[in-house]
């Protein structure tokens, strides 16, 4: 591999532990520097990167300038691309560094890359050693292939997108709520992609803030069997629509993590939210103990769920665990929209409370109507409609319902309608189960509903000669056929479903049958009309 010196204002020299100032360092398209391994350099002018800028493993690159800029067709290549190797720990350290007497203020990056075509040139690793800032320039997203790392200072996203990780999530180590990634307080901005997470990543830490003194940062474990890339980002306050709406949110953590699965709705994860005390609303201290992770739907609203409680102190860090802050946890094993938004929430009273009147009846042979209607609704999570038929044992669910209320909370009526595909020919028994977003479970008026019997009778009009098809019933009737004038005609048990009969003798005329439940004291069930022809 051979090692060449580029220089256009000034001249780079790279060797072990070699410092030379400098007013500009330029890499050609097609020039070729490499910094070999355990060799360290250091740069204090801007750098514009045209061509390659290699490094070997335990190299170090200390670069004090303000600018950094790599060109769309930029490399910075390492040892896998040299030796076509596979490492995963490859290439030098590019350490952004502010040193008292030798450089002040912010320093810039112009990555080269673009998050969404995923091309351009890329990092092997990175450090930022800046009190002062590491800030993204505009119309260029960065790309870090292995390490990203925290010395001080913050890496500031500034409405671009950064990358860690190459097939894999990568690394970032040394953040805490003192040095992280800020993708900003506004609801739109860049985001920090970690690629391709694997279940057997466990969870992978999203080291985000909204600003210097505001970290939020988020873990994510994928209990997917196909692995994920992540990106997500944070911003402050919460919005009626996610991204804009007032509302009142003191019952909220004032924070709004914003995750993505490219345009795949994110499913089958579990993410930890970590906050500061000083992020949460004015009425969410006093509950944080019922607090949980709440997730916004389109046209829903922010959901209520069963809450999870807080964990303290926040233990998303690399450094010491802050006393005032707390994590919460959701699984999330349902896909939703393209664009999931998640706070955390604690409202006063997560009692749930549920005023219903519920009734079931009979609509035909087959069928089953039940309605409830609630006066009331709150912190009610869903309804089950539950049946018993008469020889049974037990309750059995046979539907369940979603509130129609706006998460769960309501005070005027609300309808619900279910239609039970129920041809039983006994009493059957109807009840709507209500569960709670605490946890309660309470149960409406059990309501009976009978059986329904229904007469066939073929051919009608008929010469006498006819055949009796009884539905909804599988034992005994007595039937009894009288004439126009009230006179019993007829007198027989029917044993079948299906019975012929054959009275030919019988005047032409309109006979009325009627049918008795020998078995239920003789209880008259239903009638149907004949007309005898000749």
């Amino acid at each position: 591999m051979h090692k060449h010196i580029i220089h256009m204002a000034a001249w780079l020299i790279i060797g072990a532990n070699v410092c030379f100032a400098q007013t500009g360092v330029y890499v050609p398209q097609g020039g070729d520097v490499s910094v070999h391994g355990k060799d360290t350099v250091a740069i204090f002018s801007d750098v514009r990167n045209e061509g390659r800028f290699g490094s070997l493993k335990g190299s170090v690159v200390n670069f004090y300038g303000s600018r950094w800029e790599n060109a769309n067709g930029a490399a910075l290549p390492d040892e896998n691309e040299y030796d076509s190797i596979h490492l995963q720990q490859a290439g030098g350290v590019f350490r952004f560094l502010q040193v008292k007497g030798i450089n002040s203020g912010a320093q810039h990056i112009y990555g080269g890359y673009s998050a969404s075509a995923g091309t351009g040139a890329s990092f092997p690793n990175l450090s930022i050693g800046n009190a002062g800032d590491v800030y993204l320039d505009d119309l260029s997203d960065l790309k870090v292939r292995s390490r990203l790392h925290f010395e001080t200072g913050h890496l500031q996203l500034n409405g671009w997108n950064l990358v860690v990780g190459d097939g894999s999530p990568g690394d970032i180590t040394g953040y805490s709520d003192k040095s992280f990634i800020v993708t900003g307080s506004a609801p739109g901005g860049g985001f920090l992609f970690r690629e391709m997470i694997s279940t057997a990543d466990d969870m992978v830490v999203f080291p985000i803030g909204t600003a210097a003194g505001g970290y939020a940062p988020m873990a994510l474990k994928n209990d997917g069997s196909s692995a994920k890339t992540i990106q997500a980002r944070v911003f402050d306050s919460v919005y009626r629509y996610a991204l804009s709406g007032n509302m009142d949110a003191s019952g909220f953590v004032l924070k709004t993590w914003h995750l993505k699965e490219g345009q795949t709705a994110l499913k089958d994860v579990t993410v930890v939210l970590q906050h500061q005390e000083a992020d949460e609303g004015r009425d969410f201290s006093f509950n944080r103990d019922s607090s949980y992770v709440t997730r916004y739907r389109s046209g829903g609203g922010w959901d209520t769920v069963k809450p999870s409680g807080t964990e303290r102190p926040g233990r998303i860090t690399s450094g010491t665990q802050r006393r005032n802050s707390y994590m919460n946890s959701r699984t999330i094993a349902d896909g939703g929209e393209t664009n999931t938004f998640l706070s955390v929430a604690a409202f006063k009273n997560m009692t749930s409370e549920v005023a219903l009147f519920f009734e079931a009846y009979r609509e035909t042979v087959q069928w089953v109507g039940t309605h409830w209607r609630s006066t009331k609704e709150r912190n009610l999570d869903h309804y089950e409609l539950q049946r018993r038929r008469e020889r049974e044992d037990s309750f059995y669910t046979v539907a369940r319902m979603a509130p129609h209320s706006l998460n769960g909370n309501s005070t005027g009526p609300l309808d619900y309608h279910y239609r039970d595909d129920n041809p039983y020919d006994n009493w059957t028994y109807y009840r709507v189960k209500i569960f709670g977003r605490d946890g309660k479970i309470s149960y409406s008026a059990v309501k009976p509903v009978p059986w329904l019997i229904q007469v066939n009778i073929s051919p009608n009009p008929n010469s006498g000669n006819f055949r009796i098809d009884l539905v909804g019933i599988h034992h005994q009737l007595r039937m009894v056929m009288h004439d126009a004038a009230g006179r019993e005609r007829d007198s027989r048990i029917i044993s079948s479903n299906s019975t012929l009969i054959s009275r030919a003798d019988l005047p032409a005329g309109l006979y009325i049958l009627t049918f008795y439940d020998i078995e239920d004291d003789n209880r008259e069930v239903v009638t149907a009309k004949v007309e005898i022809v000749h």
